[in-house]
């Protein structure tokens, strides 16, 4: 049978249609995928291709563009001059209708163009990015969900204003490179970067613990509250359940007392001399020691005294005016006061974010912190429960999980879990390895068998005849079933002579093929698939839950390769991490390093020499202090201390306030009331009659 010759079309006359047409381009459409409106080609009486322009004419429509190639093959990136890969998506996604709006861009899959998306809600409920030394933590990972986060949006729930964003840096000299992006955003939103730090080289703002938690009323709730922030409160068991219980009842007795402090030196003074001396409590000496720090540290204000509102940290004026603040903590020279500055400033920030939402005031915002693992304590990870309802949502970032291993417990697990979004740049430890593989899901595999089998056979035989014949068989058979296909083939000759005589001579050839599949069930990822993210620059394992069935990109829950991003060209990065800090002046340096109450010039020590100066008389000297101690016993009598209210005599002299008033009763000393100061010859006479009745007892 002859096969029908093929027809050609003659597409001239199409082409030259095409290239009229003000809206269409024939080649251009071939090249970048049908349905793409690019202006028509280049003549005499109109304009040259503008890509840049069709490009934003797309809309919405790029995104089926991005399917199936990178940005980069599109348009020119990451160039002299011009914007990097990860600023054209980020352009592109804040000229999206609204639902693409609402959704976090995290990369491209690594085998196709497809842009990965992460719903913002599931940023709500925590992050946390995994990766070690020059992985691209910061400069891409964080960096790219920072800068989305901190836009306004409008989303399928409607317009939302710029959230408010805290960074707490916790390198020794900071991150150049994130402060510089800390700035970016404080810009686009015309403020000025706020900016915190416990290093005495640096500008900063004043941070006043007392003041920030003045949201909380009661002193039971403030009892808790600093023992949680100082870590204070100890694992259950015999020893430590003891001495969590008396320091916490010997915070409550100084709360709880009639004179309360007012700012944080008050507080630090009471419990010393609670704690302190013959008479202290010294099963609560923790509670001194870990508030005693923050007295002298720098940029920690404790004196109550007043200061301008802009020169301190206000989380209520951070939620109001939606305030980019940059925490820097030195936690390696100052790692101890740094643990403790950092959590007082994450539970002031929490008890004011939960009083707002117990208002209806709530407002949602984003806490970055990096090199997390020297924040990390127990009581710090259990907070993350309770911020995803108050409006605070995390994104935390360190390099190894097995730093998060403490005394107590070891937190990466728990951690793992209250983190709705999961990034791991690079994956070493075996507990992280087998975790992901257990959440990846198992997936079924079908393995082949082959066989073969061939049959040989031969026969010849002679005799009279008077005929003769030639025939030939062939016979193919194929079977194919669910699990496996077989294959057949035979083959057969036969042929004769006559004359008197015959000859017959016969050949056979069998063969047969089957082929069967075996189905199994496997993990979906494999240790070797997992630890390809250490090789390969940029490439992360994301881990999404609770996305939802409206996620543009949904993974169903399983960890899915990613290849990332950097949010700017390398000579801009490069720029960012050169930019120094602007450091204190040399002589307000010199004048915060000095003491607040400097002591007094103590007087020169009597050496050898001084007793020889001539005119030195000893005897002398013993009849001028002869005559001073008897005009201080002659004085004694005749001055009166300074007027105290009962009040305060009682708490001079460790009594009850009832036991003053009946005392002064019996002397005839008329007392208003329990404030009501007393004249100093009355305290005088009352003093005394204390002191007898301490001496008697």
């Amino acid at each position: 049978m002859s096969r029908k010759k093929k027809k050609e079309f003659d597409l001239s006359g199409m082409k030259k249609l095409l290239r009229q047409s003000p809206r269409l381009d024939f080649e251009n459409m071939t090249k970048y995928g049908p349905g793409l409106p690019l202006s028509h080609v280049p003549s005499a009486d109109m304009p040259p291709l503008d890509i840049e322009r069709d490009w934003q004419e797309m809309g919405e429509r790029a995104w089926h563009v991005l399917e199936r190639r990178r940005m980069r093959d599109i348009l020119s990136c990451d160039d002299d001059g011009q914007p990097s890969e990860f600023s054209r998506y980020l352009e592109l996604l804040r000229r999206s209708s609204p639902r693409y709006r609402d959704e976090i861009f995290i990369g491209i899959e690594p085998h196709s163009s497809r842009p990965v998306f992460v719903p913002r809600q599931v940023f709500e409920r925590h992050a946390y990015v995994l990766g070690g030394s020059g992985s691209g933590k910061t400069s891409h990972a964080v960096t790219q969900i920072l800068f989305q986060l901190s836009e306004c949006s409008v989303g399928t729930r409607g317009q939302r204003d710029r959230p408010p964003i805290l960074i707490i840096d916790l390198k020794q000299n900071g991150d150049r490179y994130l402060r510089a992006v800390a700035e970016m955003l404080a810009r686009e939103r015309e403020q000025d970067l706020k900016f915190f730090s416990n290093d005495p080289d640096y500008e900063s703002l004043y941070f006043d613990p007392l003041y920030n938690l003045r949201h909380v009323r009661y002193p039971i709730k403030m009892l808790e509250t600093l023992m949680k922030a100082f870590s204070l409160i100890y694992p259950e068991g015999y020893g430590s359940d003891f001495f969590t219980a008396e320091q916490r009842t010997q915070l409550m007795e100084i709360l709880y007392a009639d004179q309360r402090p007012t700012n944080m030196d008050q507080l630090i003074e009471f419990i010393r001399k609670a704690v302190r001396g013959k008479d202290g409590n010294a099963d609560a000496r923790g509670l001194y020691s870990a508030l005693a720090a923050l007295k002298p540290a720098l940029h920690i204000h404790t004196d109550g005294s007043p200061i301008d509102d802009a020169e301190r940290i206000d989380f209520e004026r951070f939620f109001e005016e939606s305030e980019v603040l940059y925490v820097h903590l030195d936690s390696r020279a100052l790692g101890l006061l740094s643990r403790d500055v950092g959590k007082l400033l994450l539970f002031s920030l929490l008890e004011t974010a939960s009083q707002r939402e117990k208002q209806g005031r709530k407002t949602q915002a984003f806490v970055v912190i990096d090199e997390f693992h020297r924040l990390a304590a127990r009581n710090i990870v259990e907070m993350l429960e309770d911020a995803r309802s108050a409006g605070i949502g995390f994104v935390l970032s360190h390099q190894s999980s097995s730093s998060l291993k403490t005394r107590d417990a070891d937190l990466y697990g728990t951690l793992f879990e209250n983190c709705s979004f999961k990034q791991c740049l690079t994956v070493e430890d075996p507990r992280v390895i087998e975790l992901l593989r257990e959440i990846s899901g198992m997936k079924t595999e079908f393995r082949q068998s082959h066989s073969k089998s061939t049959t040989h056979g031969r026969s010849d035989s002679t005799g009279l005849s008077s005929a003769a014949s030639q025939s030939k068989t062939v016979s193919d058979g194929f079977t194919s079933g669910p699990l496996g296909d077989s294959e057949s083939h035979g083959r057969a000759w036969s042929r004769g002579s006559t004359g008197g005589s015959s000859l017959s001579h016969t050949e056979m050839e069998s063969t047969s093929r089957s082929m069967t599949l075996k189905e199994d069930k496997v993990a979906g990822l494999t240790p070797e698939m997992i630890t390809t993210v250490n090789d390969v620059n940029l490439m992360s394992l994301v881990h999404v839950k609770g996305a939802g069935d409206r996620c543009l990109s949904p993974t169903g829950g399983i960890p899915t390769l990613v290849q990332g991003l950097y949010p700017f060209t390398e000579t801009t990065a490069q720029g960012l991490e050169k930019r120094p800090w602007a450091l204190k002046p040399q002589e307000r340096l010199d004048e915060s390093l000095k003491p607040e109450q400097p002591r007094k010039a103590s007087a020169p020590p009597r050496d050898a020499q001084a007793r020889k100066t001539p005119g030195w008389n000893e005897g002398e000297k013993r009849s001028i202090e002869k005559r001073i101690k008897a005009l201080a016993a002659q004085l004694d009598d005749q001055i009166f201390p300074e007027p105290l209210s009962a009040e305060q005599l009682a708490r001079r002299h460790r009594t009850k306030i009832k036991r003053v008033l009946e005392m002064a009763k019996e002397l005839g000393i008329a007392i208003a009331d329990r404030q009501c100061a007393l004249s100093g010859h009355d305290c005088k006479r009352l003093e005394a009659r204390l002191g007898e009745e301490a001496t008697t007892s």
